[in-house]
């Protein structure tokens, strides 16, 4: 293990003041606020991956003397500090010892660090000094030379993090540690602290299949709840002019749209989660599946690999952060206009009418709920859709870590304005962080049995909104459990689909085996005799956990509907409608669009309860009629079951 004297560092503070200015490629074009400061080094290459070594050079301005590092500690005060001469050699790293993740300290209980050599980027960071000892800001590159494992990682979305290692490391500084206050209460730790105190500057560059779309200081924190505590950890991170820009301003997430379809290419902060353990990737399965049902507010997801300081750190997500400018940039909503809570505690808005909520909740949870004018006094203040479609996807994947966790609302404060439907100021509901799901172990109390783990009574018990208003209105409004019960069955008919199910699965298999299984090696205190032996063990465990994602879908359906159907005392039964079209169009049946074989589509439905069916021309035909089991010239129709039963519609 390396020495630790070598990467703890004089300074235990950062520079009280930050220079603002923009970062571009060449930093010889760098304007200081209108006065002439020392510019920081040239350097001879931009970041990026290259397939031999190279001797890279550095330039300056007359009178300065340039200082660099190549262990992404900062050259103003760093101890291992060079002056630069001719050329520095760029190289792969990889089969050298790890520096960073030999750090121990890093949970409660210590961490067993790998016992093999990390893939490594090369980092240079550089600053010039003149003969008045002032030093520019400093430079900063990442380099992937490709001749070994590196290249890889050519064709994925590549994060690279660099920052002063006291920043994260440092026993009373460092964000990443347990740290001295650890040693003083075995309930504190730097890595659980939050705030602005506990943001550090970093700088970020990140790689598109090779490419560089983001090069930019942004302040850096530990991110999460429980997951803190892991060696893993993950991260928000923020742009702040502070640092040198306000926004992000890239593609950073592939399709991540607005609601009026176009691309969202400013970002003020953004999370990356790290997959440690292969149900933390639940999480994008599950919103793969259900990612644009319109009912729900959820992230956006992107695979990438972390290195931390120039070492391998992991497959992390970068994804959107839940915050008050995520509803601004997806809903379009002045951000000043949102409340938002998250786990029933408020993240942002006005306190006092996030509680208003709660007690809205509280009370009408109570009323008479059949009464029609009670009913639409809470249609005017909540999405009765969102509140739906919240406990029908947390229920049907049977999330053992909800409600109370994981989920929150959300709202628009102000004046109504048209075209935007989002302005309407009801509350609506978010889901997120899926990982105790789909027949997941919870916290190591085994994996529940899906065929006898009552879910949906045992949510009831919980008295606290808005779960306390949601069985309110299960179980005394019919129009409210009709709603729930057909969207129940939606979702298993398309969204949880098993031809879905298997498809997505594959996908994982072929594109995410390898990820995981280089992460979950990362980050195991098993150790092997080879990698190559730890490698095999955790891709087949990958592939053993998809196999149990499988069995849950396919056994799902079978029990949830029979709790269901006790626990609201349903006299119907489920059996099957069958669709089919001929001529050219689509078919809505209550909230989805299934997909049609050969122009035949079957799914399963409660008798006795009515069902909303719309067809759709597509164009240059028109719709003519229903015919079969329902005979109509609506487009709109709404059919009652009392057995299985099959309809046909016909476009001309």
């Amino acid at each position: 293990m390396c020495n630790s004297k070598n990467i703890i560092f004089l300074f235990h503070f950062l520079n009280l003041f930050f220079i603002s200015y923009e970062l571009i490629e060449d930093p010889n074009e760098i304007t200081y606020e209108n006065q002439t400061f020392i510019k920081p080094p040239g350097f001879s290459r931009i970041s990026g991956f290259y397939p031999e070594n190279f001797k890279l050079k550095l330039s300056s301005e007359e009178n300065t003397t340039i200082y660099y590092t190549d262990d992404s500690s900062d050259p103003k005060n760093s101890t291992t500090v060079k002056e630069y001469k001719d050329y520095i050699l760029i190289y792969d790293k990889s089969q050298e010892a790890n520096i960073y993740s030999e750090f121990r300290k890093i949970t409660f209980s210590g961490f067993n660090p790998p016992n093999y050599p990390l893939d490594k980027a090369m980092i240079i960071r550089a600053v010039a000094k003149n003969s008045n000892g002032e030093f520019s800001e400093v430079n900063s590159k990442t380099y992937f030379i490709t001749t070994g494992d590196l290249y890889k990682y050519q064709d994925l979305t590549v994060i690279s993090i660099v920052t002063n290692p006291m920043n994260l490391f440092d026993p009373d500084y460092g964000i990443y540690v347990s740290g001295t206050m650890h040693e003083v209460s075995s309930n504190k730790a730097n890595y659980k602290m939050q705030g602005r105190d506990w943001e550090r500057e970093s700088f970020v560059t990140i790689f598109e299949k090779g490419e560089i779309i983001l090069q930019q200081n942004l302040g850096i924190r530990i991110k999460g709840t429980a997951t803190r505590k892991s060696p893993g950890k993950s991260f928000n991170l923020y742009a702040r002019k502070e640092y040198g820009k306000s926004k992000i301003e890239i593609d950073l997430i592939k399709d991540n749209y607005d609601i009026n379809g176009n691309l969202i290419t400013k970002y003020k902060s953004f999370s990356i989660k790290n997959i440690f353990e292969e149900g933390r990737l639940r999480d994008k399965f599950g919103k793969d599946l259900f990612y644009l049902r319109e009912g729900i507010t959820s992230i956006n997801m992107k695979n990438s690999i972390l290195f931390l300081n120039g070492e391998y750190w992991g497959f992390y997500l970068i994804q959107e952060k839940l915050d008050d400018n995520f509803i601004s940039n997806n809903y379009l909503i002045p951000k000043d206009n949102v409340i938002i809570a998250k786990n029933n505690y408020i993240e942002d808005g006005i306190v006092e009418v996030y509680n208003d909520f709660r007690d809205f909740c509280k009370n009408y949870s109570q009323k008479d709920l059949e009464d029609e004018k009670i009913y639409e006094e809470i249609k005017d203040r909540i999405d009765l859709d969102s509140l739906i479609e919240l406990f029908a996807t947390n229920l049907y994947i049977l999330n053992l870590d909800w409600p109370a966790r994981n989920d929150g609302e959300w709202r628009y404060f102000g004046d109504f304005q048209e075209g935007n439907k989002y302005f309407d100021g009801k509350w609506r509901f978010i889901i997120f962080d899926l990982d105790y799901t789909m027949g997941a172990e919870f916290q190591g109390v085994g994996s529940p049995d899906v065929d006898t783990f009552p879910n949906l009574a045992k949510r009831e018990k919980l008295k606290q909104p808005p779960v306390d208003l949601f069985y309110g209105l299960l179980v005394n409004n019919t129009d409210f459990q009709n709603k729930f019960v057909n969207i129940y069955c939606d979702y298993a008919n398309d969204v949880y689909n098993l031809e879905k199910i298997k498809e997505l699965i594959e996908k994982y298999r072929d594109e995410y085996s390898d990820l995981m299984a280089n992460s979950l090696l990362r980050w195991s205190e098993q150790k092997f005799d080879s990698i190559l032996e730890g490698y095999t063990y955790y891709k087949l465990r990958f592939f053993k956990d998809l196999d149990s994602v499988f069995d849950f879908f396919e056994q799902r359906p079978k029990y949830t509907f029979q709790h269901m159907k006790e626990f609201l005392k349903l006299k119907g039964d489920l059996v099957e409608l069958t669709i089919e079209i001929k001529g050219k169009g689509r078919i809505k049946i209550n909230s989805i669009f299934p997909k049609f074989v050969n122009g035949i589509w079957t799914g399963k439905y409660f008798t006795r309860i009515p069902i909303k069916i719309k067809a759709i021309s597509e164009p240059g035909y028109e719709f003519k009629n229903w015919d079969g089991y329902h005979q109509s010239n609506q487009k709109d129709i709404e059919i009652i079951l009392f057995e299985s039963q099959k309809i046909t519609a016909n476009f001309e």
